[in-house]
């Protein structure tokens, strides 16, 4: 920032919030105002008026961190913008069949390692080869993400049906209009 400020005035009120907004929504741990001003690279007040819009709209929330406020991306919102996104780029078939295929490697690891989760394929590597032991925690990290991904699948596959009514009775709408 230049000492009298102007780089910041430069910033459009769009170009300010995408930026606050690209900062937040990327953390992996949570981060105060300053730091995403910081990073932002805009005032830090500029940062709290925006982080508090996102935190309204629940895009972020926050917690507090001692005396201050941290922001981070909503797990709740981030949760229902991945179903979303599966059901409006896939059909329910590609869906059903991505499910099984993933079913299908996770029984296949539970038969090749003689183990139930990703933690018990962990807890296996004792005593093993270096190579086996890399495998194995590479395996238990494709689990674990499997685990989630069938997961949000079976819930887009759920509401596939009522979302795409949902579309039509709107679309039938606009058709009136």
């Amino acid at each position: 920032m230049w000492a009298d400020g102007r780089r910041y005035m430069s910033l459009s009120h769009e170009e300010k919030l995408k930026r606050i907004r690209e900062v937040a929504m990327t953390v992996r741990e949570p981060r105060n105002a300053q730091e995403i001003a910081e990073s932002a690279d805009v005032a830090p007040n500029t940062a709290r008026k925006y982080l508090r819009q996102l935190v309204e709209t629940n895009q972020l929330a926050t917690a507090e961190r001692g005396r201050e406020t941290v922001y981070y991306p909503d797990p709740t919102t981030q949760r229902f913008d991945q179903i979303r996104e599966l059901i409006e780029e896939h059909s329910k078939q590609e869906l059903v069949d991505e499910l099984e295929g993933i079913e299908s490697e996770i029984e296949e690891w539970k038969a090749e390692y003689g183990v139930n989760s990703p933690d018990e394929l962990r807890a296996s590597i004792s005593g093993e080869p270096e190579e086996k032991r890399r495998s194995r925690l590479h395996d238990a990290e494709d689990w674990e993400y499997f685990e989630h991904q069938s997961e949000m699948i079976r819930y887009a596959v759920m509401l596939y049906d009522t979302v795409e009514e949902d579309r039509k009775g709107y679309g039938d709408l606009a058709a009136d209009a």
